[in-house]
């Protein structure tokens, strides 16, 4: 099922999109909190700048790297799902064996990564 047909490509680009969207709302949120400690002076204007900066070179970068870098919707949307991002259900039934088996393998890694840490 690598050979993607073009409606495959174009759904599967949709849902990246909207996952790198719905990713980088979720940390724009932590990031919208940081600017609310700022306005009622918990946090200076030096931390608050150092905080957006984090945000940039990691958080920000890192969906980047997945979602535009990469260029591989398929290959993204699998990554979304394996985090909880979106639903297998939100995936055309056409896509879903491949987004499966690759997300299958992230969860995997995922925990692997959570075991030994």
């Amino acid at each position: 099922m690598t050979d993607l047909t073009k409606s495959q490509k174009k759904h599967l680009r949709q849902l990246a999109d909207q996952c790198y969207e719905k990713e980088m709302s979720i940390a724009l949120e932590a990031l919208y909190e940081d600017f609310q400690k700022w306005k009622s002076s918990e946090i200076t204007p030096w931390d608050l700048t150092e905080k957006i900066h984090e945000h940039h070179d990691t958080k920000a970068r890192e969906l980047w790297k997945t979602y535009v870098q990469m260029n591989d919707p398929s290959l993204a949307v699998s990554i979304a799902l394996a985090k909880g991002i979106i639903s297998i259900g939100e995936v055309q039934e056409n896509c879903r064996e491949l987004v499966e088996i690759r997300s299958e393998f992230f969860k995997q890694e995922e925990q692997k990564g959570s075991t030994t840490n």
